[in-house]
């Protein structure tokens, strides 16, 4: 990273969104006056190291710091004590909050040798030894976390205002945690957890409501009559169950509100080594020459390796001669790496590499790029395939200058069916970059021995780590080991080793060490995936009795260095219709690559599909549900995007569940509201598919003491799997949640499915009660059948042998793959400033299904967390290139806008079980579905406020003014 690129100073947010900012601003200023006031007496701190004695947790510590290190760096490296977390280097997340003498700052900006006197109080030292304190309690009760590396900071937050408050209000509460970033969501569970703790009822919303409806699919029955021999006979429903299916608190909830929980940023491995990478900072580049000398040179430095491998698709054609260095494609690709004894030791030796590069011609923007002449990306026809997480594209297709495509699917004679319409609905819709911006960074800790490779990833799928790179070094599977404990949020990017996994396993390979390479913020931005931009245009012709007769949809995306960038498949899917196209084309740009990204194209589908039903029936005088119930109905249309007669018929029974609770029938015309805030509602529809994962796999273990262990390498990447796989286990063996050893994250298990595509449950809940019911039957037919009056400990003391086990593989859905999917049916209102253009999202109601509910309590924590993903995508988030540069301007997380606790409306969550008698748990998943829909609800209830359309994201100020033509549209990309 060049000096250019460093951030510096105090950022907006700090000074703008709330309490525990606002005096880590006043200690920077504080720290200030006293580097001067040391100055001026001629005491200089450095260079060297400094001894310092700091109070920490009620114990006193004496240690050496660079004058250099901040707070957090010191607490983390230094003392060992990692529950406080990095996330921006700048203030602008509050994940590393702590208390000085009471006072929550930011550690990240307060130097180490600025502490003095004050006493330092960690998320390991709030509790007093075993006894939590009430709000880390309350977190626990309220399920207020999710991946759970915002947690200690938003623990501390917290804390720091009940100290202060004993009986705050809601809005106080979101001002204490204003400057708290959590990209999973979890607002309004925190809420909860502060009012509950200072003895306060939770607010309005914050209750799940579970079992609302209960579906049973029509062939249940004959589905579970083909369950395999060895299976165990179906459960009945969830409230004749002990366990699944009420509320449960995580069974890892106290190691993530104690600090206890370890990321793989917080792995240390004796000989630990530090990487950086060497980035270009050019977005089209060859690489000329790369010198190491003056790096490998700089004491300290261990290791440094010059990239070998091209990013991005791969030239169907290459050149018969390789270039000695690949290609740079986008600004932040990595052409080298260095590891070193320290951090600041492998930063300075990056700056030393020397690297000649030959500039190209480049272009950043979609529009720019589809352009006749525009920079080439490639110089020709390229292929890319998708990860574990999905993305990717059709192989073959024609490719012209940077235009790939398009993806054709095609039923039925459109353009007839068009001209036979009554009523024809069109439009163009835009999207823009959206990043993950998950708070852990991508990153590994990679350790290469003779004998073994062992990397401690962040990552959703352990396999697909373990997968790449045995293929890239020619290991067998069986030589490496991936393991992921916990992991900061990952939203369908984090999935294989990618660059800076191989890069970091090279230079631990050269070192003979274990090598940490963790991305920093800026890197997350531009090199790791994006949900990519989009244009779209969307042609419905109708009947006048509302039936559909034809849909054509034409899109282009833009993924970058990446294919991927298409928007779905529910535009032509989700409603009944015998005639659609759909063309789906790639855009290359000098950006970083695209990856899967909670719901692949479908949000930006959804944007588009449901406001022209919308507009529909408005043409044809309906009610937007009663349009609704006529499209969404009968026995669907099975495929792999999911729309069977089921999906359909728990969307029905969404529909009206949500319009009663709601209050849609106080809905009136466009633009009633008179005066400058004018409130509008909304509605809008989701559909995902059903997608089974065979490569799912576990072993439970029952000990002679009776203890149970659960063994598989899936991970839980904040969704609540490890305590609903404990809570099955639990159900069928009849112990607590809390009975059941989880020892997941790890390749040395049976394999696990990775996490990602809501498919984690369907895939490992089934295996997991298969397991656990042939380990009791197992049981009893070594002991006697007798036992099974006795509690489980007491039988398993009669055991000969010390322990029993039984392993079991997902099996194929019972009847076969009804190629259906989940539906969801979600409700928005909002207010609306026509003078200031500030769209506020007041209220949302979620109405969702999810085969049987496992657990009712992460399945709402869930939703809240795509909710809130929907809603940061239609409001605030967007990628700025600049077009002379090439490089992202607004890689960090206060000019990036995310909504945070201001933003949050209050949401309700009603959930529907749906029994279909298609596997040992009838569990599915629910990340996808919950964020479809919400941009198009907010877009829809946007139109009915102001009674104008808008048909861009994000719909930020200056969309909305241009809209009512307040504004010059020349002014919209400002």
């Amino acid at each position: 990273m060049s000096e250019e690129d460093r951030p510096s100073g105090i950022t907006r947010r700090s000074f703008l969104t709330g309490t525990s900012l606002t005096v880590a601003a006043a200690g920077i200023l504080k720290t200030s006056e006293a580097l001067a006031a040391d100055a001026a007496a001629g005491k200089v701190q450095g260079p060297g190291e400094v001894a310092l004695t700091m109070k920490v947790n009620r114990v006193i510590h004496h240690v050496k710091v660079e004058p250099s290190t901040t707070l957090a760096d010191a607490l983390r490296f230094t003392l060992g004590l990692t529950g406080t977390k990095v996330v921006c280097d700048r203030g602008s997340c509050s994940a590393c909050t702590v208390h000085l003498d009471g006072t929550p700052v930011s550690s990240c900006m307060t130097l180490a040798v600025d502490v003095g006197t004050r006493e330092v109080t960690t998320i390991e030292g709030l509790a007093d030894g075993d006894k939590l304190t009430p709000i880390q309690e309350q977190f626990i009760a309220q399920d207020a976390m999710q991946c759970g590396f915002c947690t200690p900071g938003m623990v501390m937050s917290c804390a720091a205002l009940l100290s202060r408050n004993h009986h705050p209000t809601l809005d106080e509460v979101k001002t204490a945690v204003a400057g708290n970033l959590c990209r999973c969501g979890t607002y309004p569970k925190v809420f909860a957890a502060a009012m509950a703790a200072s003895g306060q009822k939770p607010p309005r919303g914050t209750q799940v409501v579970a079992h609302a409806e209960v579906l049973h699919d029509a062939d249940a029955a004959k589905h579970e009559k083909e369950r395999p021999a060895d299976d165990p006979p179906p459960w009945p429903t969830s409230d004749k169950l002990k366990i699944v299916g009420k509320p449960a608190p995580r069974v890892d909830g106290k190691l993530k509100v104690t600090g206890q929980a370890k990321y793989t940023a917080d792995v240390r491995l004796p000989g630990l080594l530090f990487a950086r990478r060497v980035v270009s900072p050019y977005a089209h580049a060859r690489v000329k020459s790369i010198d190491t000398s003056a790096a490998e040179r700089l004491p300290g430095v261990k290791a440094v390796h010059v990239v070998e491998r091209n990013e991005g698709a791969k030239l169907r054609n290459p050149p018969k001669v390789a270039e000695k260095y690949p290609t740079v494609r986008y600004a932040g690709q990595a052409v080298a790496g260095v590891a070193a004894t320290s951090q600041a030791i492998a930063d300075e030796a990056a700056k030393l590499v020397k690297v000649v590069y030959e500039p190209l011609p480049f272009v950043v923007e979609l529009d720019d790029a589809r352009k006749e002449g525009a920079p080439l990306v490639y110089p020709g026809p390229v292929d890319m395939g998708g990860s574990a997480g999905g993305g990717g594209a059709a192989k073959g297709l024609s490719q012209k200058g940077n235009v790939r495509g398009p993806a054709r699917r095609d039923k039925g004679d459109v353009d007839a069916a068009m001209k036979s319409a009554d009523v024809v609905v069109e439009g163009e819709f835009v999207t823009h970059v959206q990043t993950h911006s998950a708070l852990e960074t991508h990153g590994v800790v990679a350790d290469w021995k003779p004998d073994q490779l062992t990397v401690y990833a962040s990552t959703q799928g352990t396999a697909s780590v373990r997968d790449e790179l045995s293929t890239v070094f020619d290991l067998p599977k069986a030589k490496v080991r991936v393991v992921t404990d916990f992991m900061g949020g990952g939203f369908g990017a984090k999935f294989g080793a990618g660059s800076y996994g191989v890069l970091a396993t090279h230079l631990s390979k050269k070192a003979g060490a274990p090598v940490r390479l963790m991305l920093d913020r800026k890197e997350e931005h531009l090199c790791v995936g994006n949900r990519p931009a989009t244009v779209q245009t969307l042609k419905i012709g109708a009947k006048k009795d509302g039936s559909l007769v034809a849909i054509a949809q034409s899109s282009h995306g833009n993924g970058g260095i990446a294919t991927g960038g298409g928007v779905g498949w529910i535009g032509t899917s989700l409603y009944a219709c015998d005639n659609t196209r759909s063309e789906q084309s790639d855009v290359f740009t000098n950006a970083g690559p695209a990856a899967a990204f909670r719901a692949p194209g479908q949000p930006m589908g959804a944007f588009a599909v449901e406001q022209l039903i919308d507009e529909l029936a408005e043409k044809l005088a309906m009610d937007p549900i009663a349009l609704r119930d006529k499209l969404d109905a009968g026995p669907g249309s099975p495929g792999p995007g999911g729309n069977d007669a089921a999906t359909r018929a728990a969307r029905k029974a969404e529909r009206h569940l949500g319009a009663e609770r709601f209050g849609w029938h106080k809905r009136r015309k466009p633009a009633s509201d008179a005066g400058v805030i004018k409130r509008g509602l909304g509605m809008a529809q989701s559909m995902w598919g059903r997608f089974v994962d065979l490569d799912s796999a576990c072993e439970v273990r029952l000990h002679k003491d009776g203890s149970i262990e659960f063994l598989s390498s899936v991970q839980d990447i904040g969704t609540g799997t490890r305590t609903a796989i404990a809570m099955v286990v639990a159900e069928e063996l009849g112990v607590r949640p809390d009975d059941v050893t989880m020892k997941i994250g790890d390749t040395q298990f049976p394999i696990g499915p990775s996490s990602g595509g809501s498919k984690t449950l369907l895939a490992i809940t089934a295996p997991a009660r298969v397991a656990a019911w042939r380990v009791k039957e197992q049981l009893y037919k070594t002991v006697g059948d007798k036992a099974r009056a006795l509690p489980l400990k007491k039988a398993a003391a009669k055991l000969p042998t010390e322990s029993i086990s039984a392993q079991a593989t997902r099996s194929a859905d019972y009847g076969g793959d009804p190629h259906g999917g989940y539906g969801g049916v979600q409700f928005a209102a909002v207010a609306v400033d026509t003078e200031t253009g500030i769209i506020k999202v007041e209220r949302m109601v979620a109405v969702h299904d999810c085969g049987r509910v496992i657990n009712p309590l992460a399945v709402q924590s869930q939703i809240n967390g795509g909710i809130l993903h929907g809603l940061s995508y239609a409001l605030y988030e967007q990628r700025h290139m600049d077009r002379q540069t090439g490089r992202m301007v607004n890689a960090n997380l206060d000019q990036y806008k995310i909504a945070m606790a201001k933003e949050t409306p209050e949401i309700e969550v009603v959930l529907v079980d749906q029994y279909l008698g298609r596997t040992a748990t009838d569990a599915n998943g629910i990340g996808e579905p919950a964020n479809i829909p919400t941009a198009a609800a907010i877009a829809n209830a946007v139109y009915n406020a102001i009674g104008v359309r808008i048909r861009t994201l994000p719909m930020k100020p200056a969309v909305v003014l241009a809209a009512l033509g307040k504004l010059d549209g020349k002014q919209v990309s400002l």
